[in-house]
């Protein structure tokens, strides 16, 4: 662009920076190197638009909005020429790159071209080197946060392995405990305080403003007398006991705190996946962080393990949720098989036949008095089978399937369900090692000639 081209131009500037920013970023150090810049071209800048503190992980910046519903997009704004940005990643650090070039269309639509300082105006000959430029500066700008989130992260787990909180409020009934530098309590944190120094940290412990006895008596509700969240909550509501936020109990509220294990003195970290402005997620609990008596706690795990029994049988949902896991592990198994079947060969239909014949009882995991349980039922095809395959499936899991077990059909002496758990016998006898299940399951399918010929693999769990 020639000098006089640019004579009579006009822009807008827009500006970030975020608690994370390093000091280099800040906004007044782009408002200067822009401004310089504007000054070299003859250019006016007419407005300015900062953001600060502000990520850049998403267009949710009260700024960045009004710079395109004021500006940009509003036909009645002064007219102008140029959105100037210091750099790619002021722009923003979207984690999806298309989502920083749509709003830079969007600029292009409405006939403002976006300049980003640091690059400067491209040659007429140089727009696919400009372009590249930008491209790859956006990959940059996403992949920091990426880098920086993964740190930050498994900082968090760290400090989470040793039993301190990574930070976040803690549960009705608990409190923040400051420790000194030599893990010695210093003091209650209240709402807004944080710690001082890197090498502090930050525990829980049952609060003393008497709501830690109030979730004693939750608790004690539940297990010693039955009520359900529902009428603990009408309980706590009689007795004018509001919740954290003034409020009235709700069942839902009161269901949180008897399946919480934090009231036990358990550290858990990594329950939920949120990172980088994403959609959030709940993680399976495999992938949770847990430290048992990390701090102390409001309830034994005892008294935790009874009410989760009680919940169990109080609440429909819990039955539902593991009717819907059975479901969903039966299809699942059914088409794996079916599958691996058909890919050795097998004819589609003589497979699914096989595979719908398999004497296979699927059961969800339930505990009692703190001990897993399993319950197996069996339909009257499968008393013509000696064993039948027990398949227990986990409510917590994205992968449903627990284990298998190798059950006579005699366990059942004349019923269409059978109980153990893990004390009984059966329960050792019965349980097959990963390595015995294909075996096992070709056993049972004898009537099939080829299928005894076939590498059949399927996945198992111990």
């Amino acid at each position: 662009m020639s000098l006089s081209e640019a004579t009579t131009k006009k822009a807008v500037a827009y500006y970030r920076h975020s608690a994370k920013d390093k000091q280099e970023n800040s906004v007044a150090i782009q408002q200067g190197h822009t401004q310089a810049f504007a000054k070299t071209h003859n250019i006016e800048i007419i407005h300015e638009e900062a953001d600060e503190g502000e990520s850049g992980l998403s267009a949710d910046r009260p700024s960045f909005q009004r710079l395109f519903d004021e500006w940009i997009k509003n036909p009645l704004a002064p007219a102008f020429d140029f959105v100037f940005v210091y750099d790619v990643s002021r722009w923003g650090r979207f984690q999806d790159q298309d989502e920083a070039a749509h709003y830079e269309y969007t600029c292009k639509q409405n006939g403002k071209k976006v300049v980003y300082v640091s690059q400067g105006f491209p040659k007429e000959d140089e727009q696919l080197i400009s372009t590249l430029q930008t491209s790859i500066g956006r990959y940059m700008a996403a992949e920091y946060s990426r880098q920086l989130s993964g740190k930050v992260f498994h900082g968090c787990v760290k400090v989470s392995e040793q039993g301190f909180s990574a930070g976040g409020q803690p549960p009705y009934g608990m409190s923040r405990l400051l420790l000194g530098e030599d893990k010695k309590p210093v003091k209650i944190l209240k709402r807004g305080q944080w710690k001082s120094i890197s090498n502090e940290r930050v525990t829980f412990a049952p609060a003393e403003d008497g709501t830690a006895e109030i979730v004693k008596d939750m608790y004690s509700m539940l297990v010693e007398k039955w009520e359900s969240p529902q009428s603990i909550a009408d309980i706590l509501n009689e007795r004018g006991i509001p919740t954290t936020h003034g409020k009235k109990w709700k069942s839902m509220g009161v269901l949180n705190i008897l399946t919480n294990e934090v009231y036990t003195g358990t550290r858990i970290y990594n329950k939920t996946w949120g990172r980088l402005k994403q959609k959030h997620r709940a993680n399976p609990r495999s992938e949770w962080v847990i430290q048992p008596n990390a701090f102390e706690g409001i309830v034994s795990s005892e008294v935790f393990n009874a009410a989760q029994d009680r919940l169990y049988w109080l609440m429909p949902s819990k039955w539902q949720k593991g009717v819907y896991t059975v479901r969903k592990a039966r299809r699942g198994l059914q088409a794996e098989i079916t599958t691996l079947l058909t890919s050795k060969g097998m004819e589609i239909d003589d497979a699914d036949m096989a595979v719908r014949k398999l004497p296979m009882a699927i059961g969800a995991r339930f505990t009692v008095d703190g001990v897993a349980n399993w319950c197996f039922t069996v339909k009257e095809y499968m008393k013509n089978y000696d064993y039948i395959i027990g398949v227990s499936v986990a409510t917590d899991r994205h992968d449903p399937v627990d284990r298998f077990f190798w059950i006579p059909i005699g366990t059942f002496d004349g019923t269409d369900y059978v109980v153990f758990s893990e004390k009984d016998d059966c329960y050792h006898t019965s349980s097959i090692p990963s390595g015995e299940v294909q075996k096992r399951i070709l056993s049972l399918l004898p009537t099939i000639q080829p299928l005894s010929e076939l590498a059949v693999t399927i996945p198992t769990t111990e």
